[in-house]
């Protein structure tokens, strides 16, 4: 058998002189007998002539039955095709080897061998030895500084319970420190706390935060806790240190009576709440989450003040800031602004601005109720509304500029007959209400797929059809005609966007299906827009796949157009998406290629079909010398990629002979076909 295998070797001298200038060890190894039936260069230069032999006998140092890291000891793994990993240590020269094997069929015995290669990675198993040595240096100093610190610390592993605590920790809540060891990071948690806590804990760094403590007495005790998850030996901990804040929290309360609250009605005044204001402008800042701020007037609060004298007005204050405490969260802060004016922040807690405003209006409406209701006092009732303007935020302002803001809107809800509530512009106030009347209808739209599909043809050199665009078309009831340049933007703020891109896409591939025994149509792709929310979706190239599937249409007749910026935005992630997406056969289009960053390296990275030229580029294509040199230079790129470009928005004859001139050859627009419904392509 040794013989054939150096016959075999003569025929492929080419070959064999490849693998023998390999810097990696070599075999083929009969996975019955373990005989090596062939090894290269390398591996006679490490352990001579081994062919012949058994390779745990030649190989390693007083060895008469095979490795214990080897694969083949497990009689699962002798499967042709399969592929193994394994590292193993050699006993006659003390060098760490990496082996990745494959299990073959031997072309001349027929029987099953592995190819097994080998590389040294001696260098890389000392470089590790040397890490754990530093890491338990390192161990040894945070030891050390662990203990010395004033806060107490407490470590927890990845299911939060306690795995280590410095001397100060059992001091602080009455445990010992052997106690402490094994329980949950809630059992030191007042009740009350535990919520934020859960909350808190899962983040990898917080910022400092204020909880209720509580001790093995079950005395609670305020303190301030900060935490961060670390990796310490390859393993996710996490490090909470606590300080008790009783002393301060005494001295704050003193403080913040004398200086920070109304001494009528005891809410914040103007200074504490400006400071709360700024904090929440922050928190709304960093995270994207909307805040409101809200200027309450009470109408005609003057009249009565006036003609009844101030200690009514000053009961009528004092009941309506217990009101208006009631049916606020706690996250919320309301404050007395001065005279009869309140002003109230909201923290909405929301990303989704239609689903933050929805929020803002319920606490405005709740507030104009409870205005509504008769003040009695002194056995006499007194009638009161409210005007209330509101300011919204989710990045860097200015408490002054949301005052401005809402102090403006508020007397335009006087404008508009009292009692009601404005967003700050007018203008701005009509639009939210329109999108929120769009959003409302175009949900509906979307349950009882009332969303039209028009197709727009693509036409080549000799204006032959060579596809369709899938466009989105809604003639609403009671709105009439809504341009998609308004419904699809709000789509993705609304947080629909989702469920109509999959709608559109097996809309699509069922009109494929149709079209299958259509002799001309048969032969037509489709283009269909994804939008970044969609695209960036976990599921979105399996939902493809299944879709594909359950239709059995030929995926290379879809053509997936997507924007630079969803590129760009997570390129890695983009390449692997797009890397399995041509896998199942689709093709994709760069959409209104040259209005974004326009990084061309991302293009050589791409397994990108086509590029479509921006309607922007087209309109003035025929005077304008920029835009030309924009279309000429596309084209060029193009060109040079072996892409597809496709031209749209072309309308009159005059561009599309300009186009064809600077060398376009695919075309969509209204000088070739509009958009029509399928039934009349």
């Amino acid at each position: 058998m040794v013989q054939e295998y150096k016959q075999g070797k003569k025929e492929i001298n080419s070959f064999n002189f490849i693998i023998d200038e390999m810097d990696a060890l070599v075999y083929v190894i009969d996975i019955q007998s373990y005989k090596i039936l062939y090894s290269n260069k390398k591996c006679e230069d490490e352990f001579g002539d081994v062919v012949g032999k058994t390779c745990y006998k030649a190989l390693q140092k007083n060895r008469d039955k095979p490795c214990i890291e080897c694969p083949l000891s497990d009689e699962n793994n002798r499967v042709l095709g399969k592929s193994l990993k394994w590292e193993h240590k050699n006993t006659l020269n003390g060098k760490t080897y990496l082996f990745s094997d494959k299990i073959v069929r031997d072309n001349i015995t027929g029987g099953l061998s592995k190819v097994q290669v080998g590389i040294d990675i001696s260098k890389q198993k000392i470089l590790e030895e040397e890490i754990l040595k530093q890491q338990s240096k390192t161990l040894e100093t945070f030891e050390a500084l662990f203990n010395s610190t004033i806060e107490g610390l407490i470590i927890y592993d990845r299911d939060k319970k306690c795995i280590r605590v410095n001397n100060v920790a059992p001091k602080l809540l009455g445990y010992s420190a052997e106690e402490m060891i094994g329980m949950d990071a809630l059992d030191f948690i007042e009740e009350s706390s535990c919520p934020l806590v859960s909350t808190v804990i899962e983040k990898d760094e917080q910022e400092p935060y204020e909880v209720f403590m509580v001790k093995k007495s079950g005395d609670s005790f305020p303190a301030l806790i900060r935490g961060k998850n670390i990796l310490l030996n390859d393993e996710k901990i996490r490090v909470s240190a606590i300080i008790d804040i009783t002393q301060i929290k005494e001295k704050e309360a003193e403080v913040s009576r004398l200086a920070y609250f109304d001494a009528l009605t005891s809410l914040p005044n103007r200074v504490l709440f400006k400071d709360r204001v700024n904090l929440l402008i922050s928190k709304s800042a960093r995270y994207k989450t909307f805040g409101a701020f809200l200027f309450i007037d009470l109408d005609y609060f003057k009249t009565v003040n006036d003609t009844k004298g101030h200690d009514i007005g000053d009961k009528i204050l004092i009941e309506c800031s217990k009101r208006l405490k009631k049916i606020i969260r706690s996250s919320d802060s309301l404050a007395r602004f001065g005279g009869d004016e309140f002003i109230l922040l909201i923290d909405t807690q929301k990303m989704n601005r239609f689903d933050a405003i929805d929020s803002i209006k319920t606490v405005a409406n709740k507030i104009l109720k409870i205005i509504r209701k008769p003040f009695i006092i002194e056995d006499s009732q007194y009638q009161l509304s409210a005007s209330i303007g509101i300011s919204i935020f989710n990045d860097e302002t200015s408490f002054e500029e949301l005052l401005r803001k809402a102090d403006g809107a508020m007397y335009y809800a006087k404008e508009k007959g009292r009692d009601n509530f404005s967003f700050f512009d007018p203008l701005l106030q009509k639009s939210l209400d329109r999108k929120a009347i769009v959003l409302d209808r175009l949900r509906e739209a979307i349950a009882l797929n009332k969303i039209e599909i028009a197709y727009q043809k693509q036409v080549g050199l000799n204006k032959e059809v060579i596809g369709v665009e899938a466009l989105a078309r809604w003639n609403d009831e009671k709105l009439g005609f809504v341009s998609p340049a308004e419904f699809i933007p709000i789509a993705e703020e609304g947080g629909l966007i989702i469920t109509f891109g999959y709608f559109l896409i097996e809309e699509v591939v069922k009109v494929l299906k149709e079209w299958e025994d259509d002799e001309i149509k048969s032969k037509w792709r489709v283009s269909i827009n994804v939008s970044l929310s969609q695209f960036e979706k976990d599921d979105f190239e399996f939902f493809l796949e299944d879709i594909i599937y359950k239709y059995k249409v030929n995926a290379n007749l879809i053509r997936l157009e997507i924007t630079e910026s969803l590129l760009l935005k997570n390129s890695n992630k983009a390449v692997r998406k797009i890397d399995f997406l041509k896998e199942l056969g689709l093709t994709i289009s760069i959409d209104d290629f040259g209005t974004g960053y326009s990084s061309l390296s991302y293009l050589k990275k791409l397994s990108i079909d086509e590029l479509k030229i921006d309607k922007s580029f087209i309109d003035d294509i025929v005077t304008n010398e920029s835009d030309e040199a924009i279309v000429t230079a596309i084209l060029g790129i193009g060109n040079k990629f072996g892409f597809d470009v496709i031209a749209e928005g072309v309308e009159t004859e005059e561009m599309h002979e300009k186009l064809l001139k600077l060398g376009c050859k695919y075309f969509q627009g209204y000088l070739f076909f509009k958009p029509m419904s399928k039934e009349k392509l």
